[in-house]
């Protein structure tokens, strides 16, 4: 595609419209957990719910793909590090911190005891932990960061294909990523034990991811046509419709996503807010229907989640996250001089040491 090298407008507007379409998702699901399952995952709107996520990791596979070619390993991976943790170390902080003590229903003498408490502190280097001592009964409170682990495996895969050479050789690349799709679907097929509610699996958001990474590599080769992007529009509605050929919806998918992201629009003036609003809307949503239950409905907790993750965003972004990315190569040459240090200090040992 002409000129799609990540730093379209384009990408900054499907990152907060993807963010918002969780948010929709997420509100209705918990309100209407049951009719949910059945019409989104069981029913004709599969492809609705199905669609979000895929497009969220083709992008990023697309926007990483580009950073990748412009820095080395290490690099790349502390770049990967910094856009996720400031965040979510916020998030996990101000949630078990803040939102936990006031909703919790164990004494605060016990809850800040609970070895519970400290578990969740791992979130904020990917072991996601869903719970904190007596709040909401046990409930998950942060079900969206079970993508977390997922999006670290892309970049590590990411990472493995490059340290073999396999993103220099695009067509090796893609030919070996269609034959094990094709494979994956093929299983899939023949095992038919697949449950008619059953949502999208990690492994069909890794793929897209690297469907991302490919349209990157085959940018100036991909036309921006618009018949092309219809046709993978219905392409990717019927391929998600069933969990089976979900795999080979990565495709079209990343299609559907890069075509959108490079579409060049106005510069958003707030900064990068969907990252936030991922993280923080579903702990909302769950505590505001821990109080109001089924008094509201999806478009109430909508109402309410929107501006508090919007909020919550800002503040993320604007003190946290963009100070971090606004010094990033001072922190990446902060660490690698400390790790040239390190390996200086420690002793090299002598050859005629190492003869004895």
């Amino acid at each position: 595609m002409v000129n799609a090298a990540g730093n379209s407008a384009g990408f900054d507007y499907l990152r907060i419209g993807l963010s918002v379409s969780v948010v929709i998702w997420h509100s209705y699901s918990v309100a209407n957990f049951d009719e949910s399952v059945r019409l989104f995952w069981g029913g004709p709107y599969r492809a609705l719910s199905a669609a979000i996520l895929p497009m969220f990791f083709a992008l990023s596979g697309f926007l990483v793909a580009g950073s990748l070619g412009r820095t080395r390993l290490h690099q790349f991976a502390l770049l990967r590090l910094l856009r996720i943790v400031p965040a979510l170390a916020f998030e996990t902080v101000l949630v078990a911190l803040v939102l936990g003590p006031l909703f919790t229903v164990l004494p605060l003498s016990v809850y800040f005891s609970s070895p519970e408490l400290y578990s969740y502190f791992f979130n904020i280097v990917g072991y996601i932990h869903y719970t904190l001592p007596g709040v909401i009964g046990g409930q998950m409170l942060n079900a969206q960061l079970w993508t977390i682990p997922t999006e670290l495996e892309c970049y590590l895969a990411l990472i493995g294909l490059a340290f073999v050479g396999a993103t220099r050789r695009r067509a090796l690349f893609g030919g070996g990523l269609v034959l094990v799709v094709l494979g994956l679907t093929a299983f899939s097929i023949g095992a038919g034990d697949q449950s008619p509610y059953a949502q999208l699996g990690g492994r069909v958001l890794i793929f897209s991811f690297l469907a991302g990474v490919l349209a990157y590599l085959y940018r100036d080769l991909i036309p921006h046509d618009g018949r092309l992007f219809v046709a993978s529009l219905l392409l990717s509605a019927l391929l998600l419709t069933y969990r089976e050929t979900s795999y080979l919806a990565a495709f079209p998918i990343a299609y559907v996503t890069v075509w959108l992201g490079v579409t060049n629009l106005r510069r958003i003036p707030f900064g990068d807010l969907s990252y936030g609003v991922f993280l923080f809307h579903f702990p909302i949503i769950k505590l505001s229907y821990e109080i109001f239950g089924d008094r509201l409905t999806s478009p109430g907790y909508f109402a309410i989640a929107l501006p508090l993750s919007l909020a919550c965003a800002w503040v993320s972004w604007t003190f946290i996250e963009k100070p971090v990315l606004d010094h990033k190569k001072q922190i990446i040459a902060w660490i690698e001089k400390s790790a040239a240090s390190l390996r200086g200090a420690v002793p090299t040992p002598k050859s005629s040491d190492a003869a004895t």
